[in-house]
């Protein structure tokens, strides 16, 4: 039995779906080479399209929603194209690049950033640049801690300790196989804080936390980024800035600390087995999430799992200092 073990929010109408993903098929923009103006499709879509009228009056009323105490969005039959590809596990992106002919995942990650009023951003040391980045292993990843990895990927924020961090993480699932055990995994900050003893707590708050700039950041070569900041692990009471096996202690106390939360962390989680279509938002401050593997049955379906998603942020603004002259979107690092 596929396991799903975070309450599904929303599901899209076959009708809706089917429409929805006509409409995406029509936008001949390359979004891996034209994003602003693929965005702007996308725009007028949302605008106009009333296939899209139901889903924006859910999320208008999910924006309404304590983000804290609900940090994840699970839906259910999302448009996603007809004809995926075949990607190899050397050089995916490429091949994306060179193989994708429909743009239909990337139109509703962009869609639903307009609806729920969030902007994707991107980095110029992950994928070059791209806004839509993929969840399939490459081969010199396979053994890492990134979006390409084979294996397991731990408990995470995504770009934890980056100096531009995401709010929301997005991720659309687009093929998997039901036989191999390969679950997304889900714990929502409130109930890790709700597990660990006051003293914890106080060390967490702590600077005395190192985590290492993500593999990706880190393994693009575009940006020189040197040695990553010391830093709390919790913060605004509420977040944690936290990647496991990653994030060391620098005391005793501080090492103490990691511990307990890990063991909170895997107390309190959830996992999905994602199945095409099925989309979650993930509030990349007020949760973690990674990746379990059970069972495997059919390894050359593991190898080509694929996910996309895209990282962003509820605004702009704060975050133009780091922004390539010339871009709204695109961080320089």
């Amino acid at each position: 039995m596929t396991c799903r073990e975070l309450p599904l929010d929303f599901s899209f109408a076959d009708t809706e779906r089917s429409a929805l993903v006509r409409r995406l098929e029509s936008i001949r923009v390359n979004p891996y080479k034209a994003y602003e103006a693929f965005r702007h499709e996308i725009r007028m879509l949302v605008a106009g399209d009333p296939h899209v009228a139901r889903y924006r009056d859910f999320m208008e009323g999910r924006r309404r929603v304590s983000a804290y105490e609900r940090p994840f969005v699970f839906i259910e039959n999302c448009p996603i194209d007809d004809v995926l590809p075949e990607l190899g596990n050397a050089d995916p992106v490429a091949d994306k690049h060179r193989l994708k002919r429909s743009f239909v995942a990337e139109g509703f990650l962009q869609l639903h950033a307009e609806v729920a009023g969030e902007h994707p951003i991107s980095y110029l040391n992950v994928n070059d640049g791209d806004v839509f980045q993929d969840i399939f292993p490459k081969e010199s990843l396979g053994a890492s801690q990134s979006q390409k990895a084979l294996g397991p990927i731990h408990f995470h924020k995504d770009l934890a300790n980056h100096f531009v961090r995401p709010d929301l993480v997005n991720i659309l699932a687009l093929r998997s196989c039901d036989d191999n055990e390969i679950w997304t995994t889900f714990v929502a900050n409130r109930d890790v804080l709700a597990a660990l003893d006051k003293n914890t707590l106080a060390v967490l708050r702590e600077g005395a936390f190192y985590t290492p700039y993500d593999d990706l950041s880190m393994m693009g070569g575009n940006v020189a980024l040197g040695k990553a900041a010391d830093h709390a692990v919790l913060t605004r009471e509420v977040e944690l800035r936290f990647f496991e096996n990653r994030t060391e202690g620098l005391t005793d106390s501080a090492t103490r600390a990691v511990k307990r939360l890990t063991e909170a962390l895997h107390a309190v989680k959830r996992r999905v087995q994602m199945r095409p279509g099925d989309f979650v938002s993930i509030s990349n401050n007020l949760s973690l999430h990674g990746k379990e593997i059970g069972a495997v049955r059919n390894e050359a379906a593991q190898r080509q799992r694929w996910s996309i998603k895209t990282v962003n942020v509820h605004a702009i603004a704060p975050h133009v200092p780091h922004l390539v002259p010339g871009s709204s979107y695109l961080i320089n690092g």
